[in-house]
């Protein structure tokens, strides 16, 4: 009898094993014992309220990046084809869009520069600054003259020098100067190499000595949860380390940054699945279907839900969503964080991508 029983459990433990890994229909004792409360989770979407917080989406496109300049106290959000300057209290304030009409060449720091002029987002009211000078566009002026006599006396007196690699002349950088609220492009000579690209940074050098931009401190977010950083790339600590024993590479990691905003996952439902592989007889191998979230932030909750997916065979969920707030030292001057959610694939997608704000609408 006992031996029968036995048999019996194995069977059922091995049939709900292969019902959980090889189909959509989901046997999660949390998706069972609380379907009643998970149906009232709200989808994520454009906006959400809940106590003092208030949640909108600002971008429609993954991993935008997100930075912070201490400085004038304000947030810059890079997401293409916008850039959106986002104020201490979690206003859009500015976008600017990178049109054909615009003539985009780079972003750089908190400017956006193009071939008429540069926008600087740090002002109150960012428009475009028309350029006072373009020299040496017909690359005429020699490597000593450059340096001397236009290089060297520009940057001393100036208070905004940026360096460029990409302007509209075949190989050839461009070195930015303000100087009197007024800007001024200086092309480098043809042949010279001043002005460098060493992995993603552009930089400076003279005489075999490194010449640092002037342009505002700026610090990229972190969710702490996850040991993740708001560029682009969505660095991690583990990715960084290895190359920034001087902290050079990704000098922000040396910061100490809050973590009041924490999203944890009651639960995943299965509804899709994909059967990658030349010689897969079938078997799934990715499940896509609907998460379940608590968003807590300052002893409140947000209860939401929305797209992710988990490799089958007990895979981990892949939520997409992160919390990035501020560095330590600078938390008193914003209450602003974001929540990006990331999902990377079209497959089953919900078209809620994006970066979305977080700000305290109470007192």
């Amino acid at each position: 009898m006992m031996k029968k029983m036995v048999i019996s459990i194995v069977i059922i433990l091995v049939a709900y094993a292969a019902i959980q890994s090889g189909s959509v229909i989901n046997l999660s004792p949390s998706l069972l014992w609380n379907r009643a409360k998970y149906k009232k989770f709200a989808e994520l979407q454009e906006k959400l309220q809940w106590d003092n917080f208030l949640m909108y989406r600002v971008t429609q496109n993954s991993n935008g990046s997100i930075r912070y300049f201490p400085e004038k106290n304000f947030f810059l959000i890079a997401s293409s084809p916008y850039f959106i300057k986002i104020d201490r209290t979690g206003n859009k304030v500015f976008e600017l869009e990178n049109s054909p009409e615009l003539k985009f060449l780079d972003a750089i720091n908190c400017y956006v520069t193009t071939e008429d002029g540069i926008y600087d987002f740090s002002a109150e009211k960012p428009h475009i600054e028309h350029f006072a000078e373009i020299l040496n566009t017909d690359s005429t002026i020699s490597d000593k003259v450059w340096v001397e006599d236009f290089f060297g006396k520009f940057y001393n007196t100036s208070d905004a020098v940026l360096y460029s690699y990409h302007t509209e002349l075949i190989s050839r950088e461009a070195v930015y100067f303000r100087q009197n609220g007024k800007w001024i492009k200086l092309y480098t000579p043809k042949s010279s190499s001043f002005i460098y690209a060493e992995g993603s940074k552009i930089q400076c050098k003279i005489n075999r000595e490194q010449i640092l931009p002037k342009w505002q401190y700026e610090h990229f977010l972190k969710d702490v949860q996850n040991a993740t950083y708001s560029n682009e790339l969505r660095y991690t600590d583990a990715y960084i380390t290895p190359f920034n024993s001087d902290n050079t590479f990704f000098p922000d990691q040396k910061l100490d940054y809050t973590n009041k905003g924490k999203v944890k996952t009651q639960a995943f439902a299965k509804e899709t699945y994909t059967t990658e592989g030349y010689l897969n007889p079938g078997i799934p191998n990715e499940f896509y279907g609907t998460a379940y979230y608590d968003l807590a932030i300052e002893n409140t909750v947000l209860n939401f839900k929305t797209v992710a997916n988990r490799a089958s065979f007990g895979g981990d969920i892949e939520t997409y969503l992160h919390v990035f707030e501020l560095p330590a030292k600078y938390a008193a001057k914003s209450n602003v964080r974001f929540l990006t959610y990331d999902y990377s694939t079209n497959f089953h997608e919900n078209k809620k991508q994006g970066v979305y704000i977080i700000k305290n609408i109470g007192n």
